[in-house]
């Protein structure tokens, strides 16, 4: 049976320090995963969580060379870690580059399975909510702009789902705030 995150909480309110530093010394050495997060934690290291993103967005998405795989798990899950610690304009242009790379895909490739559609829909919808927490003068219009513009004329209604995402970004950004 899987611990849940109560039971870990109590288990940790019962060790002491040097039992601590033990279960965190374990978990360091049990995956690379472990230790870039751990370090992106600790340290405030983030380079390892980002070239992990890179690796998993060039094999998924590559546009040279060898075939990409177009198996976009590898990419979500290193995403999903690289957020967890990235500040919201870093966040942000993580998010962008996993549109960006898939569109560049979808342009060398052609078409792919509906579900990465999905997947990519799913970040950029995730990458234009964390843009409208952001300060206007740190949007960067021109870069969504030309995604939406790249996405065009791509099959299953991605290039009309990423064009609608963004025009409710935008009418979102001019409703005047109560």
């Amino acid at each position: 049976m899987a611990l849940t995150l109560t039971q870990l909480r109590q288990t940790l309110d019962d060790m002491d320090a040097p039992e601590l530093r033990e279960v965190l010394v374990a978990l360091y050495r049990a995956s690379a995963d472990n230790k870039r997060q751990l370090a992106a934690l600790l340290e405030g290291d983030h380079s390892g969580l980002l070239d992990r993103l890179e690796t998993e967005l060039e094999k998924a998405f590559r546009t040279s060379g060898r075939l990409p795989t177009m198996k976009v798990g590898g990419a979500k899950k290193a995403l999903a870690a690289y957020l967890k610690v990235a500040a919201p304009a870093d966040a942000l242009d993580a998010e962008l580059r996993y549109v960006e790379a898939g569109v560049l895909c979808l342009h060398a490739y052609g078409d792919w399975p509906e579900n990465n559609y999905a997947s990519m829909e799913g970040v950029f919808e995730s990458a234009l909510k964390r843009a409208a927490t952001l300060d206007l003068k740190d949007i960067p219009f021109k870069r969504l702009e030309r995604l939406v513009s790249n996405a065009g004329a791509f099959g299953y209604g991605f290039s009309d789902q990423i064009a609608y995402l963004y025009d409710e970004f935008l009418e979102k950004l001019e409703e005047p705030e109560e």
